[in-house]
């Protein structure tokens, strides 16, 4: 796709590891390093302008407020927020889902020294279903978190029944959106959430380090984080007269940002993708994507490997994991990298992420390596 470089002329199946920059972004990029080289370039209005368009974009994105967007550098970092901001008592309880990613486990584990227990709910399928949440819930149960993809076998979960369990039980629903977003189009009126947090890097086709996270306004005004970031109490003033030592109490979320939110060299180019995105409009990419899914699958179908991931819409998203014996599987890995193909092997099976930049000339090439495995 002319969007996008021409990768050294291979096919980049492996979105769900790393998103490619499109043009757009490494022309933003290249400005960026432009100003940090010839630093007259950088105005003072900047520090507020940068992060203020990248909080509307990903806002547009969301369906959210920008007053509600928190800027960070990973998914982690919201998790990290909610995990040590949420004032917890002895007692209390976080349910998590067995084989989920590692990023939405560890902030919880390390509350176990302040008396806060973590109960893992092993789901008979890829993910865990609404009725085995609710099965799993007991009075002590506080928050729940899990991935909206699977990022091990690709299982998307019912994001409105899972949801609703939570809203109906008064549990926190925290989401990583991390391998769905950009894939998959979400708005956040459409559900009941506590918080979504999110990278920048994958789907949303950012540099790495990169990321936000949305807290809903009650939970995150409770929340016993205590930052006090002096470019943000500054936004709205001048750098010219900066000696005012005034506590700011009208921040919202911009008070719980990681500091530098102006981060040129990474938010500027994140902000020109995430731009290109809405540009291209995300129920479209969301329905392209699918598209390629759908002929990825049923090609996978004439060779020996086996597909993990669900085929049915409902339960699919943009990564299809397949596996075989491991020798098959370490051999198809090196095929496919001969051949031009990357793509990730995680957990002893082969994951493909194709995205919008993508086209079923890919798909093709990597079956046809499938296929030399097969001989």
């Amino acid at each position: 796709m002319s969007d996008f470089g021409l990768f050294g002329g291979r096919s980049w199946l492996n979105a769900a590891h790393q998103g490619p920059l499109p043009n757009v972004a490494i022309e933003a990029a290249r400005k960026a390093i432009e100003q940090k080289a010839s630093p007259n370039l950088i105005s003072d209005d900047s520090f507020f302008s940068v992060p203020h368009r990248l909080r509307e974009a990903l806002a547009n994105l969301i369906g959210a407020s920008p007053e509600d967007i928190i800027l960070g550098n990973s998914a982690t970092y919201g998790l990290d927020l909610l995990a040590n901001g949420i004032r917890w008592s002895a007692g209390d309880e976080v349910l998590l889902v067995d084989g989920d990613f590692p990023a939405d486990v560890f902030p919880w584990l390390v509350l176990k020294a302040r008396g806060v227990s973590v109960r893992f709910i092993k789901p008979a399928s890829g993910v865990v279903t609404a009725e085995e949440l609710r099965g799993k819930m007991s009075p002590r149960t506080r928050l729940f978190c899990t991935s909206w993809v699977n990022s091990f076998n690709g299982h998307a979960i019912d994001l409105q029944a899972v949801s609703n369990v939570c809203r109906h039980t008064g549990v926190y629903f925290v989401l990583n959106a991390s391998q769905g977003l950009g894939a998959k189009c979400l708005n956040m009126t459409d559900f009941s959430m506590s918080a979504l947090t999110c990278c920048g890097y994958k789907w949303l086709c950012g540099p790495y380090g990169t990321g936000f996270c949305w807290i809903a306004p009650d939970l995150r005004e409770s929340l016993q984080v205590n930052h006090g970031y002096w470019l943000a109490m500054q936004e709205g003033g001048s750098l010219a007269h900066m000696r005012d030592y005034s506590l700011r109490s009208d921040l919202h979320a911009r008070s719980f940002d990681i500091f530098c939110t102006a981060n040129f060299l990474n938010f500027m180019p994140w902000t020109a993708s995430i731009e290109h995105i809405l540009a291209k409009g995300t129920k479209r990419i969301e329905e392209y994507d699918d598209e390629l899914i759908s002929y990825l699958i049923a090609e996978l179908r004439r060779t020996n490997f086996q597909v993990v991931s669900p085929e049915d819409r409902a339960s699919r998203s943009a990564i299809v994991v397949v596996t075989a014996h491991e020798r098959q599987v370490n051999r198809a890995a090196a095929v496919l990298a001969d051949s031009g193909v990357d793509i990730a092997v995680r957990e002893g099976n082969l994951r493909f992420s194709p995205h919008f930049y993508n086209s079923r000339w890919d798909i093709d090439r990597a079956i046809d390596a499938l296929f030399k495995v097969q001989r």
